[in-house]
């Protein structure tokens, strides 16, 4: 079975939320014997390492020039048209893939990226994977206090985006229901698709015992939204500052290269390759976030991994939880939540409650691949009766 993909960014390495979804669902569909034909559209510079990471990755790696950012249009002045930044020699390409090889599915990754689906015959399915909700990002963004970054369009144009595809996936069910309301075209909530590894329950009570400290990670890239999420941790722990006495606070990924970096009590780790050794180096994890929209990839990895997990409800945004670590109000919350717990009780109830978490939440998924690839997955009613899809 062939499966075509076009995406406007790598999908290595693992630094952004979006590479790790594009990977993850990949390496779901090859895990059922997919082969992946993955189209690249050169939206970034591509460096050797790089390009070679995908190549031992993918069955077959398609690389188009890069897209230079100076060649990148906005043809209205507060916002982008739904083809603004599409590069028309994806549709050459995929055209040339669809005569060669029998493919079973295409995926459009955003919505901004999906003309060449135009051209699929009928025969194919075609999906836009969307990853976020475009359609009037730009005022989102304004009304969060955020730069005005990245791709924005209006929600007409998202629609008329939709209307190539057979069905839209969305990453969470908040923005699915925003996407029903603009199109017939059906959407299906697909989220990260991640397979549980626990790590070992964390030793928080000879830590104590030794009279060592809590060790607290945050692990992000450094898109806007996470700067200015840091940003506020950085200045609610200033106001704390007896909140360092008992607790070390560590910064893994791209954000340590920002400005937002650049004054704050984490011992800054940079790009850290094996995320689950990160996780196990930490009593708990938090994620800050403020405002945006998707799903906060690295919330779900830090409960697929068992971690006890702090956080913003903003953060948690596609992700059921009722757990109070988890619905908290902004960064000066989760330091009053950290300063008052009590670290052993919180840490191990917080590790049941991403464990509970992610079980339920992997279920949806799986419920969903099997909606959306039943030649891979099977039907629901395949997997009741025990068939082998």
């Amino acid at each position: 079975m062939h499966i075509l993909v076009t995406s406007p960014i790598p999908s290595h390495p693992q630094n952004h939320g979006n590479r790790a979804r594009i990977t993850a669902l990949c390496k779901a569909l090859q895990a059922k014997g997919a082969e992946i034909h993955y189209v690249y559209g050169g939206l970034e510079l591509l460096p050797e390492a790089q390009e070679l990471e995908m190549r031992e990755t993918w069955e077959h790696v398609y690389i188009l020039p890069p897209y230079r950012l100076e060649e990148r249009k906005q043809s209205h002045r507060k916002h982008h048209l739904i083809d603004d930044w599409y590069v028309e020699a994806v549709t050459t390409l995929t055209n040339k893939i669809i005569d060669t090889w029998n493919i079973d599915y295409c995926i459009a990754n955003y919505v901004w990226f999906s003309k060449w689906l135009t051209n699929v015959p009928a025969s194919i399915p075609k999906y836009i994977d969307t990853h976020d909700l475009f359609g009037d990002r730009h005022k989102r963004l304004r009304a969060d206090g955020l730069p005005e970054n990245w791709f924005s369009t209006t929600m007409k144009e998202e629609a008329k985006g939709f209307s190539r595809a057979d069905t839209v996936i969305a990453i969470q069910a908040q923005e699915a229901a925003t996407m029903q309301s603009l199109t017939d075209t059906p959407v299906v909530t697909l989220g990260h698709f991640i397979t549980p590894d626990f790590l070992p329950a964390a030793t928080i009570q000879e830590t104590l015992g030794s009279g060592g400290k809590i060790t607290v990670g945050y692990m992000a890239s450094d898109n806007p939204i996470n700067q200015q999420s840091l940003v506020e941790m950085n200045a609610a722990i200033k106001a704390r500052p007896d909140i360092l006495d008992r607790f070390n606070f560590k910064l893994a990924g791209g954000i340590c290269a920002s400005n937002a970096a650049d004054i704050t009590p984490f011992e800054k780790l940079g790009f850290v390759a094996d995320t689950r050794a990160f996780h196990d180096t930490c009593h708990l994890i938090i994620n800050p976030n403020i405002g945006g929209t998707g799903l906060k990839i690295k919330s779900i990895e830090a409960a697929a991994f068992g971690k006890a997990l702090v956080a913003t409800a903003d953060a948690m945004a596609g992700i059921e939880t009722s757990a109070a670590a988890h619905i908290l109000q902004d960064a000066r919350a989760i330091v009053d939540f950290l300063v008052d717990m009590e670290p052993a009780s919180a840490v191990r109830g917080g590790e049941k409650a991403s464990r509970e978490l992610v079980g339920s939440y992997m279920a949806k998924q799986t419920d969903a691949m099997q909606t959306l690839f039943p030649k891979l997955f099977g039907s629901s009613a395949d997997q009741t009766n025990g068939a082998n899809p």
